[in-house]
């Protein structure tokens, strides 16, 4: 279908497949008993009627945004989700940043219909009686979300993902080949190195897919996602539990400066100037502070820190794991044994593999060399936000809870990157290229985003929004741009001025 027909048709509906409910539901329409009488059988009393759902205003579903105390409004209904916070799949996190809030294409956005459908008529308590009417861009979005259903791009496909490990398996046999079959010379062993960390970078890709995945959903497909997953942490070291956790936060509320663990890299980056106050972050559940270390050794130079430290990264990502399983009553899910033996197994194999090599200094070169390639996964994904804007605390000027950077079309177009490659340069990037697509759309399957992006980029041009999308150089350039302009703020910051500026008397 031509971007024309889809994206400048009027919509007048706004609910379809696209994370939609079924007419039936609770969640469309009046809620009123159904009362009949069975053909032939004796008239029965009449039940009385159940009573309409009463109504809220904006403003009152607003007043209940905390942990004891969650509403959410989807699809012009009022959920009370407090009881159900702590129990959420996806961790509290999620709900808790839209807690008086209307999180409708959040909500389908992050959950198949089934979950919708099955889940959320329990929490429904009341209606919204002065909710403001959807905008044309909401109403373009959902109906192009309908489109995509249409046209099978949410399904996943079985064989891609079977020649995806299959490939990545192979890269390992090679890195291992050379290791082992090239007679100890030191030009086998750095081959050996670098392949191992491609072969990282690459199953690291099928791990962000698989975060993606419903155990439930993708079973139809022949997927076991639990046990794909706990193969990606087996031979990356990485639990996917902590990343999806992380991962959730931070497609809800990307780049916002105290929400989005994906940007809350203090002392070491500070992406911009908002950051040098010391904000709690809601994620971590304490305050990044803009200490003696982020002022004085790597905010200033942060930019010429940024490569060097993307090469180590993976050390950070292996400690966070650890922290992860040791720490519980965070909030965060996903623990489960299959995950934690998935994580002990990488050290059990990939140990022994390193202590193979004859001295230290091999060893030492071995894994560096190694995990610096692989350190490419991290320039990768951070090419997609570093140099976005920054959405600051989601508060109106009354205090009430705000959109964090706009609806959630707008939100995640302005604070998404894409990179502008070939086709036969998809493997390399493993779906991150098309970050803005993904962040819209985020249950759609790697395979079917390129065809996404006209009708994406049509939609933007429609609504006056910036679709970007570079190079893989320019959007390098872009970051270590970004990261020079806020260490240069930072030379002349300092916390007795911000401290004076903020005095009231």
């Amino acid at each position: 279908m031509p971007p024309s027909i889809i994206i400048n048709e009027e919509s007048h509906v706004a609910v379809g497949r696209d994370g939609g409910v079924s007419p039936k539901s609770v969640l469309e329409g009046p809620v009123v008993a159904a009362v009949g009488v069975g053909s032939g059988s004796p008239a029965k009393p009449k039940p009385k009627p159940k009573p309409l759902l009463p109504s809220y205003t904006v403003a009152e579903v607003a007043s209940h945004n905390a942990k004891g105390d969650a509403w959410l409004v989807y699809n012009g209904r009022v959920l009370d989700v407090t009881k159900w916070v702590s129990s959420h799949p996806g961790g509290e996190q999620t709900i808790l940043r839209f807690a008086g809030m209307d999180a409708t294409d959040e909500l389908r956005a992050f959950h198949d219909d089934w979950v919708l459908e099955a889940k959320l008529p329990r929490f429904v308590i009341g209606t919204v009686s002065d909710a403001p009417e959807d905008t044309e861009l909401v109403r373009d979005f959902r109906k192009l979300g309908e489109e995509f259903e249409k046209l099978g791009y949410f399904e996943v496909s079985r064989l891609f993902y079977v020649k995806k490990v299959a490939t990545v398996l192979c890269i390992l046999a090679a890195s291992l080949a050379l290791l082992y079959g090239t007679e100890g010379s030191t030009a086998g062993r750095l081959a050996s190195a670098v392949l191992m960390g491609v072969f990282w970078q690459q199953f690291a890709f099928v791990g962000h897919d698989c975060g993606h995945m419903s155990p439930r959903a993708h079973e139809k497909y022949g997927i076991d996602v639990p046990k794909l997953r706990a193969l990606v942490t087996f031979f990356n070291g990485i639990s996917v539990a902590w990343w999806n956790a992380t991962h959730n936060v931070h497609h809800a509320v990307p780049n916002t400066v105290d929400c989005d663990p994906d940007i809350a890299h203090l002392p070491v980056f500070a992406l911009d100037s908002s950051m040098f106050r010391g904000l709690y972050n809601w994620y971590h559940g304490r305050v990044m502070e803009f200490d003696w270390l982020a002022r004085k050794v790597f905010v200033p130079y942060q930019h010429l820190w940024y490569y060097p430290i993307m090469c180590v990264a993976r050390f950070n990502l292996y400690i966070q794991s650890v922290l992860f399983f040791l720490t519980s009553g965070d909030g965060h899910k996903g623990r489960t044994n299959l995950d934690l033996a998935a994580f002990l197994g990488f050290y059990a194999w990939f140990s022994p593999l390193v202590s193979t090599l004859p001295t230290w200094g091999d060893r030492v070169a071995y894994v560096v060399l190694s995990h610096a390639v692989a350190g490419l996964l991290n320039v990768q994904i951070t090419l997609s936000h570093f140099s976005r804007p920054i959405f600051d605390s989601p508060v109106d000027d009354n205090g009430a809870p705000g959109r964090y950077g706009g609806d959630f079309f707008t939100r995640n177009v302005r604070s998404s990157l894409d990179v502008d490659c070939p086709v036969w340069m998809d493997w390399f990037h493993g779906g991150l290229q098309f970050q803005t697509l993904h962040h819209l759309y985020p249950r759609i399957a790697r395979h079917s985003l390129r065809k996404m992006e006209p009708l994406i980029a049509s939609l933007c041009k429609k609504h006056g929004l910036p679709y970007t999308r570079k190079s893989f150089l320019e959007c390098n350039l872009e970051v270590y741009q970004t990261l020079k302009d806020t260490a240069v703020q930072s030379r002349t910051w300092s916390p007795l001025i911000y401290e004076s500026m903020c005095a009231q008397g």
